[in-house]
């Protein structure tokens, strides 16, 4: 008996009617409202700590001493450098730096001595050939705080050399420094208008006795003084600044000569309060 081929066919037809026309139809998709946002605090920024204020600098010293004889054991030179020393660095910060500095002036002077003993050392031996008197060469530096704030402080030394000469040497020398960094300042650093303060200073010197009464007499002239005056020469007090012109900068002059300007007469032209 033959298959009939196109029953399987014409049996789907109506199968798949039925069950089309049985299907319930798909639920309308449900329009849901998105949530509303929540609103959140914006993150709050954390304080930076205020760092506490530096203690201020406990002064001490740091010496560089060294004596120099000759081959019969002859004292032929001494040097003693005293400069000074921030003890309590833990709680200064700025004395860490300040301390470096000087010890780098400190070494630094002793291998200047050592360099000079070699003529010393001939000098004496040369006069001991010849029978004549010899004086041992003297270098002695000694330094003190002059003014200290939050913001400068301000050192001032000087250095003393007698080689047996007519006039002993003396030397005026100074440092500022930033009280909170311990980096060193300069002039430019504590004026606004350098030429105006320059003029005034200047003008302070020409003022002083022993300056007024050279140019008076004809030794020196007022070019000289401005010429010979340095910039970096000066240190604080609590009155004021004080300028120097180094001893035998100008004629006559064996020993630094200072003037000394109160704040007030500056204070159109400074930077530093």
């Amino acid at each position: 008996m033959k298959r009939n081929k196109l029953f399987p066919a014409a049996l789907a037809l109506p199968l798949a009617f039925a069950l089309t026309c049985c299907a319930k139809p798909a639920p309308a998709p449900v329009d849901t409202a998105a949530p509303p946002p929540v609103a959140t605090a914006a993150p709050v920024p954390e304080a930076t700590p205020t760092p506490a204020p530096a203690d201020p600098p406990v002064w001490g010293e740091q010496a560089f001493r060294r004596t120099f004889t000759a081959g019969d054991g002859t004292q032929v030179m001494s040097v003693s450098y005293t400069l000074p020393m921030v003890q309590n660095t833990d709680a200064c910060p700025a004395g860490t730096a300040i301390n470096a500095w000087y010890q780098t002036e400190g070494h630094n002077r002793l291998m200047e001595a050592e360099e000079q003993y070699e003529m010393v050392v001939a000098d004496y031996d040369v006069s001991t050939d010849a029978g004549l008197p010899f004086t041992a060469t003297v270098q002695e530096m000694t330094s003190r705080v002059t003014y200290e704030d939050e913001a400068v402080i301000s050192v001032a030394r000087e250095w003393y050399l007698n080689s047996g000469g007519a006039y002993p040497t003396v030397f005026r020398l100074s440092e500022q420094f930033d009280a909170q960094t311990g980096s060193q300042l300069g002039f430019a650093d504590f004026f606004s208008d350098t030429d105006a303060a320059l003029e005034r200073i200047v003008s302070a010197f020409l003022a002083q006795g022993e300056i007024s009464r050279a140019i008076s007499s004809g030794a020196l002239s007022e070019e000289q003084v401005r010429l010979s005056f340095q910039p970096e020469h000066f240190y604080l007090t609590e009155e004021g600044y004080t300028f120097w012109l180094q001893g035998g900068d100008l004629p006559a002059l064996h020993s630094p000569v200072e003037a000394a300007i109160p704040y007030d007469q500056l204070e159109d032209v400074s930077a530093h309060g």
